[in-house]
């Protein structure tokens, strides 16, 4: 009877469950048939089992998720295509030119050696020289008032009076002369030791070196080559201090004795000994072919006169009007002529002949050959420069230690 009662039970729970499915939704999920009813039902076991079941889908559902999952994977391809073709345009935009290995290349090894990262880089630039030496440097430029810098010069003096003159009266009238020679390095070196004779005193002013601070006397008649010291001076170049506006060299040395031979009526006094000289760059050429041109219109003008003096002579009545116009022509062309032969001197002075000057070893100054000397005379508050002759100059190599 208990067996009995036992499968009853059972039965009753198992069509308890089966009267607890109401329906199926469209996500294929069970719902109890309290979810539809406006009562709150009591909690049986059946519900219990119910709630613990897990959900299954239908063979409708499966197949929408394959096609999502073929769409997907359909996708995720076309993102790896899309990735791939912008690394490739990336690799072009950094210079990297892929090649491809030809089939008929023979292979060092079976397996294939990954590509470095580094490899996508650009290579660098070789550094290369054109020979096996150091580079040399280049010159500096020079400003037109530093040509002379590191040069080395061989000055010569010619003491002696000479016209104009303010030593006295007594001062070389012999004729006597005294013939003194040094060499000197026109130094970069800035000098600040202020003298009148440069413009602003020690503006510009650069260090002359005098070789072995030594001045050379020639013989004389009486008296063998003597040498005397001397210290070092300075130098500077003036711009527009020359005739018609060109530039001049100063430079100045200083003896520390009165130079003279024995017997002699001429002699150097104490101190500083000045010199100077034309000084003529050749940097800016635009004006060499100046002096050329203003010879070249003068012969063309003196043509033209002699053919227009000629054609009056063979005119036999001078009244002619046309005689007249000649001789008017003539006279404006003469007029010409004048004002031409003055701006030749201006252009001798201002470009004088090779001959007249001493270059440079780079040749880019040439100095006239011939300069004044002086010395400074003060008397009271009065500075003056008394001619004491003239010197030469040239250049020189420097000696080699």
């Amino acid at each position: 009877m208990q067996q009995g009662d036992a499968a009853m039970t059972s039965r009753r729970s198992i069509l308890s469950v089966m009267g607890g499915v109401a329906m199926l939704t469209t996500t294929g999920f069970l719902l109890p048939v309290h979810s539809f009813s406006n009562t709150q039902p009591t909690r049986t076991s059946s519900q219990v089992l119910m709630q613990m079941v897990p959900p299954y889908r239908t063979s409708s559902t499966v197949a929408e998720i394959e096609a999502e999952s073929e769409q997907l994977r359909k996708e995720i391809e076309e993102l790896r295509k899309e990735a791939l073709s912008r690394l490739e345009a990336l690799s072009e935009q950094l210079g990297v030119a892929e090649t491809s290995t030809s089939a008929d290349t023979p292979k060092a090894t079976a397996t294939t050696t990954p590509t470095d990262d580094r490899d996508l880089l650009p290579a660098p630039m070789p550094i290369t020289f054109t020979d096996g030496t150091t580079p040399k440097k280049k010159k500096t430029a020079k400003g037109i008032a530093n040509l002379l810098d590191e040069t080395t010069w061989k000055i010569s003096l010619s003491i002696g009076r000479e016209p104009g003159t303010w030593m006295p009266k007594d001062w070389g009238k012999s004729g006597q002369r005294l013939n003194l020679s040094f060499t000197a390095d026109f130094t970069p070196s800035q000098l600040f030791d202020r003298d009148d004779f440069f413009r602003g005193g020690y503006t510009n002013a650069k260090i002359l070196k005098v070789e072995s601070n030594q001045i050379t006397l020639g013989p004389s008649l009486s008296e063998g080559q003597r040498t005397f010291k001397v210290k070092n001076g300075g130098w500077q170049v003036t711009r527009g201090d020359g005739p018609m506006g060109t530039d001049l060299l100063r430079f100045f040395i200083e003896v520390d004795e009165e130079i003279t031979h024995t017997g002699s009526d001429v002699y150097i006094p104490k101190g500083r000994i000045y010199c100077s000289c034309g000084y003529f760059p050749f940097i800016n050429t635009t004006k060499d072919g100046m002096k050329d041109a203003v010879k070249d219109e003068i012969k063309k003008i003196e043509k033209q006169i002699v053919q227009l003096q000629k054609k009056k002579d063979d005119i036999k009545n001078p009244f002619n009007l046309e005689g007249i116009k000649i001789s008017s022509d003539i006279f404006k062309l003469k007029q010409d002529l004048d004002m031409l032969n003055q701006r030749l001197s201006f252009a001798m002075v201002r470009q004088p002949d090779k001959q007249l000057l001493k270059y440079s070893p780079d040749g880019d100054v040439g100095l006239t050959k011939e300069g004044g000397v002086c010395c400074e005379v003060k008397k009271g508050p009065v500075v003056e420069y008394h001619i004491l002759g003239r010197f030469g100059i040239a250049s020189a190599q420097k000696e080699e230690n």
